[in-house]
């Protein structure tokens, strides 16, 4: 047999022609040979039926498949044999790839059953066996996965079950050519919506036809006719005068005209567009409306190298039996509009001739959505933020933030008074054109640039360290603090905000030179930075990550040599690669895009080589605060797990008492005392039920192990003991052991802290030197 030339393969390949034989491939391959078994195996085909055919540039294998019978009359025309062409052409090889196309061979196959992509006119019946192209699913899961999907699309359409799920907008066809482009469909379903009668609208549009930019940009604003011409007067002004802007024409019919075909087909002439607009019933508007144009003086003249053209963008709008599935995003949330199917064409000419020649060439639309805030929500798959204050971008700053615009946030103020100097790049998300320029000024370019003017990005060139407390309030009120500065002066500040009981703060940083991300997270009434920073400290002795950091500080406690570089010029920071950055910026954006109702420490440890070795989220209760009667003016903050220790020591030493000794730190400018650690009962310890004597402190184990691994960073405050009935009152005997205690801390300038667990309560007393 004679093969077949590449001009009719190409026509059968996207099902304009009839088929037509080709070459029998006599000896298959061993490849081709496993790959017809597999077929032949499949359920419902028959084995005599195969047939596998070389063409000059591809192979067709056809074969008879049997569809599922129906209990009551089918709903559509599917007979009880159907015959199936795989077509392989264009790198996609029978048995080592997924067809290029798949065809039904009958020419009278039903098309009133959606889920047919779109062809030439006349062309065959191709059913879409998948959103997204049914390569992927050959690569998971095999040729039996295209079989399935073939049988599932040819018992669906036998039983009217399609669309279930909703309406699928008529797929593009195999092959079909494409123009890049960007559509709001949501803005053209509703204004066809509250314009019910048969009508049509217009606008600008912006048309790239160069070699390296062939793309479309849709205006949603929709004009009145007579200002089109200076809408596009406008735009090509943003283009230096060349004519990039041309108008765009939407036409619909009204919404009691329900169509089940797909009528939406492959048309690449003026032709075959106006005849399609015919069988759609939007010509007359079309037609109406172009006139209007020209009358307007819109002689749609664009640029197209060499020597110009004209263009114009037509929609047109079909309204549909059901709404547009759920799983196409910038839809109406409408289900009246959401009816309404859109496709769009760039109708192109040359400059000599008339806008509506027949030979006027058609392209259809890609209608991607605009990247705006909601697109990338969805794309992401996570909720809306709330308005952001991000404090500090730099490497670790700059990371989220652009994570975080990716993400669909929407409103940002970004707080940082420095300047971006060259070093910077190797870690920021900088480029050469921002060196110099403020950081908050080049998180405010970024997110304009994502955010299509959707999203608001505000700056503060302030230092955050020294600004006033109150305007600091002012302007992070109503939106959730991201503190991203490293720096320990704004940490305290944070410690301010925090009381506030509205705002989350979150507070992330890397310690270890790059290898321990720390973020934390305090939602209102949560634990303050300082807490948490004290509470991760006291995690050494059951995490090894955060032992091996306080050892590195304690070997080196002026931290890294500054990198030197250039004339002098010097920064205190580290050797550190980007990539490790984005590894602490990633795992912080899980707790920013998560559940931010619970506090909690995020720990995220690299290895020396900066590969990740799994983040951890350690819960965080808020902390008991204490406030002493002789210093009500000072707080006693106590972790969770130190009152759970000291309640637990409490009820097993019942009916005597015990006690122990407290482990934290204190701040006599901010005069807070953070405990963090209660001691067991010590060695050497005397108790009853009426008097207690602790032994030394560091007499235990435990307590010993813990000053070592936390290297000084937490130390004795005071002591703890029990009341095992009454309240957690001084006795006169605790007045003594205070006073007894004061004495020796007083020479050192040590305030004296006591705490008093009895059943039901829980007391600090504190003398101060």
């Amino acid at each position: 047999m004679v093969a077949l030339r590449s001009a009719a393969a190409d026509r059968m390949a996207d099902g304009g022609d009839e088929p037509v034989e080709g070459e029998i491939v006599a000896e298959p391959d061993l490849v081709q040979l496993l790959e017809m078994a597999r077929v032949l195996q499949s359920p419902g085909v028959v084995a005599s039926s195969i047939e596998l055919r070389r063409l000059d540039e591809g192979e067709i294998l056809t074969f008879d498949i049997m569809t599922e019978p129906t209990v009551e009359e089918p709903a559509a025309d599917v007979r009880e044999i159907e015959r199936i062409h795989f077509v392989y052409r264009e790198g996609h090889a029978f048995g080592r790839a997924a067809p290029y196309n798949v065809l039904c061979d009958r020419n009278d196959f039903p098309r009133k059953i959606g889920h047919l992509c779109s062809g030439e006119p006349g062309c065959r019946a191709a059913p879409c066996l998948a959103l997204g192209g049914i390569q992927p699913i050959y690569e998971r899961a095999g040729i039996e996965a295209i079989m399935t999907r073939l049988r599932d699309f040819l018992r669906d359409a036998k039983t009217g079950t399609l669309m279930m799920e909703g309406w699928e907008p008529v797929p593009f066809g195999v092959g079909q050519k494409l123009r890049m482009g960007q559509i709001e469909p949501r803005v053209f379903q509703e204004h066809a919506l509250a314009n019910p009668g048969a009508g049509s609208a217009v606008g600008v549009a912006i048309n790239f036809d160069d070699d390296d930019r062939k793309q479309v940009s849709v205006f949603s604003q929709i004009l009145e006719r007579h200002d089109v011409i200076k809408a596009i007067g406008y735009h090509n002004g943003n283009f230096g005068g060349k004519r990039h802007a041309i108008p765009w024409l939407f036409v619909w019919r009204e919404p009691s005209a329900v169509e089940r075909d797909p009528l939406f087909e492959n048309w690449r002439t003026g032709a075959e567009l106006l005849e399609g607009m015919r069988a759609i019933g939007v010509d007359r508007a079309f037609d109406a409306a172009v006139g209007d144009l020209l009358t307007k003086e819109v002689d749609f003249r664009c640029h197209r190298p060499p020597l110009g053209g004209r263009a114009m963008v037509v929609i047109i709008g079909v309204w549909r039996p059901a709404p547009i599935m759920d799983a196409f995003f910038g839809y109406s949330k409408d289900p009246a509009a959401r009816r309404l199917e859109l496709r769009a064409f760039l109708i192109s000419q040359d400059r000599d001739k008339n806008i509506l020649d027949a030979d006027t060439r058609i392209e259809t639309i890609v209608g991607d959505y605009p990247p705006r805030p909601s697109l990338m929500r969805w794309v992401a798959g996570v909720d809306l933020l709330p308005p952001v204050a991000l404090l500090g971008h730099g490497a670790l700053g700059s990371a989220i933030h652009d994570n975080l615009a990716r993400s669909g946030m929407e409103d940002v103020l970004v707080w940082d008074k420095d300047r971006i100097h060259p070093h910077n790049l190797a870690r920021h998300s900088a480029r050469m054109k921002d060196i110099y320029a403020n950081k908050a000024d080049q998180a405010k370019r970024l997110a304009d640039a994502l955010w299509h003017e959707d999203g608001k990005s505000a700056v503060v060139h302030d230092d955050i360290a020294t600004a006033d407390i109150d305007e600091l309030k002012a302007r992070t009120e109503g939106r959730l603090v991201i503190d991203a500065t490293a720096d320990e002066r704004v940490r305290l500040r944070m410690d301010e905000l925090s009381a506030s009981p509205e705002t989350t703060v979150i507070r992330t940083e890397m310690f270890h030179q790059g290898r321990l991300g720390m973020t934390f997270m305090s939602p209102p009434g949560g634990p303050t930075m300082s807490d948490m920073m004290l509470a991760t400290i006291a995690l050494a002795p059951d995490n090894g990550h955060v032992a091996a950091w306080l050892n590195f500080e304690d070997r080196d406690p002026l931290g890294p040599d500054p990198l030197l570089y250039g004339f002098g010029c010097t920064s205190m920071t580290v050797h550190l690669p980007k990539h490790a950055v984005e590894q602490h910026a990633s795992v912080a954006c899980t707790a920013i895009l998560g559940d931010r109702s619970e506090a909690g420490i995020l720990l995220n440890p690299l290895d020396d080589r900066f590969r990740p070795t799994g983040s951890r989220w350690v819960p965080m209760e808020p902390f008991t605060i204490l406030q002493p009667a002789s210093a009500d003016d000072w707080q006693i903050r106590v972790s969770p797990s130190a009152v759970a220790a000291m309640t637990a020591e409490r009820i097993a030493a019942l009916p005597t008492e015990t006690g122990g000794y407290l482990y934290g730190s204190w701040d006599p400018t901010r005069r807070v005392i953070t405990i963090v650690h209660a001691s067991s009962l010590p060695p050497g310890s005397q108790a009853n039920e009426t008097r207690l004597e602790l032994g030394k402190a560091g007499g235990t184990l435990a307590e010993r192990r813990f000053t070592r691994l936390t290297r000084g960073r937490i130390y004795l405050c005071g002591t703890w003991h029990s009341h095992p009935d009454g309240s957690a009152h001084m006795s006169g005997r605790d007045h003594r052991a205070m006073t007894a205690h004061a004495d020796r801390d007083a020479p050192e300038l040590r305030p004296t802290l006591m705490v008093i667990v009895a059943q039901d309560d829980i007391q600090a007393h504190l003398r101060l030197p």
